[in-house]
């Protein structure tokens, strides 16, 4: 009888050991399944559309070099850009965080974009901060404004990334004419490494090329 009772015991102590595995085993499965999926789909909303033209694109005058235009396009928090208007989109940063994003930059351009009755004198030049919205039919939207005092006399590169940069370095304000701009620019997708400029002023289409 005692031997009896010993094995009756050591049974029961077994089988209570294998049931606390199987419920820890399903009580695992009951945590793990919920919390993977539902982050990564409810969180993570890249734009990959707009992700690849991350970029410069630049267009190449066919006769002179200092009439060159220069997109140059980067990813950034919409929180950096101050009173920020206009298409954004969320993502997860380095630190797992939700941020809004935009696609922005800086272009180097001319008064020649908009202004058609040029005669006998050199064009204006600027530097100016823009945004992209993406539009129906495989376009893009970028507003140009700028005040007269934004204009200057000498082409402007890169690294300068302001009209007042490129003052403090020598260049001075286009005084020809006083042109207050406020324009939208059309690019139509050729593909990711070449953008082309929709001119209303009968330019012909310019063509910007991926240079890095």
């Amino acid at each position: 009888m005692i031997l009896f009772k010993k094995s009756t015991l050591t049974l029961l102590f077994v089988l209570s050991i294998i049931s606390c595995k199987d419920n820890k085993i399903e009580n695992k499965g009951q945590k793990v399944k919920p919390s993977v999926s539902v982050n990564k789909v409810s969180i993570v909303q890249k734009n990959d559309d707009l992700n690849n033209f991350i970029g410069e694109y630049e267009y190449k005058h066919p006769d002179t070099p200092n009439e060159n235009l220069l997109l140059i396009l980067k990813k950034v928090d919409i929180k950096t850009i101050p009173n920020f208007e206009g298409y954004s989109w969320k993502e997860k940063n380095a630190k797992g965080e939700n941020v809004e994003m935009a696609l922005a930059g800086i272009f180097y351009g001319n008064t020649d974009l908009f202004d058609d009755t040029r005669e006998g004198y050199t064009p204006g030049y600027f530097v100016t901060n823009v945004q992209v919205e993406p539009l129906k039919n495989n376009l893009l939207k970028i507003n140009i404004n700028l005040d007269p005092s934004d204009i200057l006399e000498s082409p402007i590169y890169s690294p300068i990334q302001s009209t007042e940069e490129a003052l403090k370095s020598g260049n001075k304000i286009w005084e020809i004419a006083e042109l207050q701009i406020s324009r939208e620019l059309i690019f139509e997708i050729k593909n990711s490494d070449e953008i082309i400029l929709k001119s209303d002023l009968g330019l012909g289409n310019i063509e910007f090329k991926k240079r890095k």
